[in-house]
């Protein structure tokens, strides 16, 4: 009887939920976005309860709509309580932006994942293995039941979020802060981040071009401006007199490296 007991007293996990350990998003972040989408139009008048997100959005009132839903909220695309959920401002933005713009917010998103940023900013820049990653997830506490499925869509929603190439077991992730930030609310960089910019890629762009017969400089001026996303503007100002060729070798210098 007392055995009858203990074992009816004790906690069944869900299929889907939960086994303990650090949480990850059960879903990848390309079905995120899918899912995302729906959200930004079922909430556009408002928030709405759980009882309508769930089976409306994620196909399933119960478990299997709850896990997505919670992968959604540590994505960053929705926010709110079961009586109120809606799309997050990042999610409207990612349905919204032009695909110049979408590279930064899906790195965002895929960021917003605590679990998944600490391990993307361990190996940020290098070539791993599937092996090293999973060492990585165990080593922040993931389940060891689950650190397959962990290391599973964190490739995958690396990959979706453009901040990784795979090629067999091996997964090269791109250097920390590859894409442009794009979110409105981030301030203008300064001069000294511009000129930073600027240099990396055209060194010595803006050299003296020295012309004239009274030996006075004309100058060759840059002046940039980090608009959007989309990455960075480039004035030429050029005098009159300045020599065609010396100008030409600069303005190819400038495609080359994208900065025109």
């Amino acid at each position: 009887m007392a055995e009858a007991e203990t074992s009816g007293s004790k906690k069944t996990v869900p299929k889907g939920g939960r086994k303990g350990g650090t949480l990850f998003p059960k879903t990848g972040l390309k079905e995120a976005l899918e899912y995302s989408a729906k959200l930004v139009s079922k909430t556009h008048t408002g928030a709405q309860p759980a009882k309508t997100i769930l089976p409306g959005v994620f196909g399933s009132g119960g478990t299997p709509g709850q896990v997505r839903a919670s992968a959604l909220k540590q994505f960053g695309l929705l926010e709110g309580t079961p009586q109120a959920y809606q799309a997050s401002k990042l999610a409207k933005d990612i349905a919204a932006a032009p695909p110049e713009e979408k590279p930064a917010l899906l790195e965002r998103a895929f960021l917003s994942s605590k679990l998944f940023k600490d391990i993307f900013d361990t190996y940020s820049g290098d070539t791993v293995s599937i092996a090293k990653i999973k060492q990585q997830a165990q080593t922040l506490k993931v389940h060891p039941d689950s650190s397959d499925e962990c290391v599973t869509i964190f490739v995958a929603s690396a990959l979706a979020a453009g901040l990784a190439t795979a090629d067999g077991d091996s997964v090269t992730l791109a250097n920390k802060g590859a894409a442009p930030p794009a979110d409105s609310e981030t301030p203008p960089a300064s001069d000294t981040e511009v000129a930073a910019d600027v240099e990396t890629t055209q060194e010595h762009v803006d050299e003296t071009v020295q012309q004239g017969e009274d030996g006075a400089d004309d100058k060759l001026n840059m002046t940039a401006h980090r608009k959007t996303a989309a990455g960075v503007t480039v004035n030429l100002n050029v005098d009159s007199s300045s020599d065609p060729d010396k100008l030409q070798k600069q303005l190819e210098l400038l495609r080359k490296f994208g900065v025109i």
